[in-house]
């Protein structure tokens, strides 16, 4: 179907709203000076599929990793325990997408009419993660164990019920209970307000506009970033960054290639993964490369999946490797 031009611009603003609103819910709940004050966080809407719909604010690294922490529970999850309306999961394995351990994504489902048609997701930093280290980095650690708590996805409410075994296992392992416990509960009532207000938003344009203005605006975002790379230089750019440990030093190269309307990073040659907390998981590097160029090209484009289309990655298995340290099956 066809959406005119005014109604196209309103839905934009209000998927817009419906993040900034979730924010705004999320810090007034949270206790944590890293939520409120510092603004380690990130809330976006995410189309069935998990593809990017809105990212509008936060820690940008983690708008791509999220929308891969909703493609695990889809896969994983569908069946055993299953999606349904009112559920929560948790997720917070740097192997499967998240960028650390102590950055937790808390991803919902949203229904209507009975029919799951987007996710809310949200990570924020926890203040404690139950790692070697007090706080929510684990310096000394030496291997994936040292790092805390970390869950490949774990359902954290199931139609709308808090799991009190879920809820009392995850804060008995960590130094600071109250205060994870505030987080927690403030990324469940963002997602809360997310889906209340797309609920909204659903019963007032129907679903087939929405999904079509959903999908126009990430053809939208897709073409306009593949016009303004077409009109920069071609080429290819290299940087070298070294790493120093009391053993050794280690290397990171990454080259860029821009080549008519698309981007290509390659990480060729970068160094193996080290035995300190300085290693990046796929998702991780992923994310570092897109914060700077949302901002950067897409200053005027919406922040969604069509900014990532144009654009590829090459990260060798283990160059660099993942922030869990020495982990036997580390991907990249």
């Amino acid at each position: 179907m066809s959406v005119d031009p005014f109604t196209f611009e309103i839905i934009r603003h209000k998927f817009m709203r419906v993040v900034d609103e979730a924010v705004i819910t999320l810090k007034h709940i949270s206790g944590s000076s890293a939520t409120t004050e510092g603004h380690d966080l990130i809330m976006a809407l995410y189309q069935a599929d998990g593809s990017l719909l809105m990212g509008v604010l936060g820690y940008l690294h983690a708008l791509p990793g999220a929308g891969e922490a909703c493609r695990h529970i889809i896969q994983e999850y569908s069946e055993n325990p299953g999606i349904y309306e009112g559920d929560v999961f948790l997720l917070n394995d740097p192997y499967i997408a998240a960028l650390h351990s102590s950055d937790t994504y808390v991803l919902s489902p949203i229904h209507y009419d009975g029919e799951q048609v987007a996710w809310s997701a949200n990570f924020v930093h926890l203040r404690d993660i139950g790692a070697i280290n007090p706080g929510g980095f684990a310096p000394d650690s030496r291997e994936i164990y040292h790092e805390g708590i970390m869950c490949p996805g774990i359902k954290l409410v199931e139609k709308g019920t808090l799991r009190k075994d879920v809820w009392k296992t995850l804060l008995n392992m960590v130094r600071t209970p109250e205060i994870v416990a505030l987080d927690l509960h403030s990324q469940i009532a963002a997602n809360i307000t997310a889906r209340e207000r797309m609920m909204e938003l659903l019963e007032k344009y129907g679903r087939e506009t929405v999904d079509t203005v959903a999908q126009g605006l990430i053809d939208q975002s897709e073409s306009l970033l593949r016009q303004r790379l077409r009109e920069l230089p071609d080429g290819t750019w290299k940087t070298r960054q070294y790493l120093e440990t009391p053993e050794r030093i280690f290397t990171v190269n990454l080259a860029m290639t821009k080549e008519a309307d698309h981007l290509h990073y390659d990480f060729t040659g970068t160094s193996e993964q080290a035995p300190v907390g300085f290693n990046s998981t796929y998702w991780g590097t992923f994310g570092a490369l897109f914060a700077p160029l949302f901002p950067l090209l897409g200053y005027d484009i919406s922040w969604n999946d069509g900014i990532l289309k144009p654009i590829t990655i090459h990260a060798p298995k283990n160059n660099p490797s993942g922030p869990s340290k020495l982990r036997p099956d580390c991907i990249a």
